[in-house]
C-alpha cells in the first residue's frame, strides 16, 4: 500500500508491543512479519537471538529503502507535525529516534541482506512452522479501511501456518480509537486455537494498548 508510512519502531517499542521478555524468548525462532525499517531484527541479533525479517520493501536496494524513508518523513511532518511535536520515545523526540531507528536499520540491511527477505502477506516464502513466534505490527486491524476482512483472516491462517504463535498489535483501529470492526471475527474464526487479548505497556495514553495471541493448540 503506497499509504503505509516507512517509519520503522526499535527494540523498547518492539518490548513493550508485545511483552517481550528475553528468558521466554532464549532459543526460539522468530519472524518478525512486515517488518519494514524497523530496527528489531538488528537490535535482537546483537543480543543473540534468532531473528527474520520480511516485507515486500526487501525487493529494493538500500538507496531506494533510504529515498523513501526520506518521503515517510516528510509525509509524516507535513500532515502530521503538530501531534508530533511533543512525543518523545526514551526522552527523545520521536523524530529523531525514528531516524535513529532507521540508521540501525539499514546499516543491518546492508551488512546481512540475508536475514531480510522479501515477501508479503498472505503468502510467505517459508515452510510449515519454521518459526515458533511471529510478531506482527501495525499492520492488520490498523488499516481496516484498505485491507478487508477476508484478507486479514488470509493472513492470520498463513502466520500461524509458518509459525506455532503469534502476537498481533494493535487490535484498535488508532485512527478511530475503538477496536478494529474485524477483532471478534478473526476471534471466532481461529476458535480451534488458544487465543488470548492482552493488555500491554505501549499506547497507554491513547487506550490502544491491547496485543492479539493466537496458539496452535499443540505448541
Amino acid at each position: 500500500m503506497k499509504s503505509v508510512l516507512l517509519l520503522g519502531r526499535g527494540l523498547s517499542e518492539y518490548t513493550d508491543m508485545f511483552n517481550l521478555k528475553d528468558d521466554e524468548l532464549a532459543g526460539k525462532r522468530i519472524l518478525d512479519c512486515a517488518a519494514g525499517v524497523s530496527s528489531f531484527r538488528s537490535e535482537m541479533n546483537r543480543k543473540g537471538f534468532d531473528v527474520t525479517a520480511v516485507d515486500p520493501i526487501y525487493s529494493r536496494k538500500p538507496d531506494e529503502l533510504e529515498a523513501l524513508a526520506e518521503e515517510s518523513f516528510k509525509r509524516h511532518r507535513r500532515f502530521h507535525g503538530d501531534f508530533l511535536s511533543g512525543i518523545k520515545v526514551k526522552g527523545v523526540p520521536l523524530e529523531d529516534y525514528r531516524r535513529t531507528v532507521f540508521r540501525e536499520f539499514l546499516s543491518d540491511y546492508r551488512k546481512d541482506p540475508a536475514g531480510y527477505i522479501a515477501g508479503e502477506l498472505p503468502h510467505l516464502p517459508f515452510s510449515n512452522l519454521q518459526f515458533d513466534l511471529v510478531l506482527s505490527a501495525n499492520l492488520l486491524f490498523l488499516y481496516e479501511e484498505k485491507l478487508s476482512y477476508r484478507f486479514h483472516v488470509e493472513a492470520v491462517r498463513e502466520m500461524l501456518r509458518v509459525g506455532r504463535e503469534m502476537r498481533i498489535f494493535p487490535v484498535t483501529n488508532i485512527h478511530r480509537r475503538r477496536r478494529s470492526i474485524y477483532l471478534q471475527g478473526i476471534i471466532e474464526e481461529f476458535a480451534d486455537h488458544e487465543i488470548l487479548i492482552q493488555r500491554v505497556p505501549y499506547h497507554e495514553e491513547t487506550g490502544c494498548n491491547e496485543m492479539l495471541i493466537i496458539k496452535s493448540i499443540d505448541s
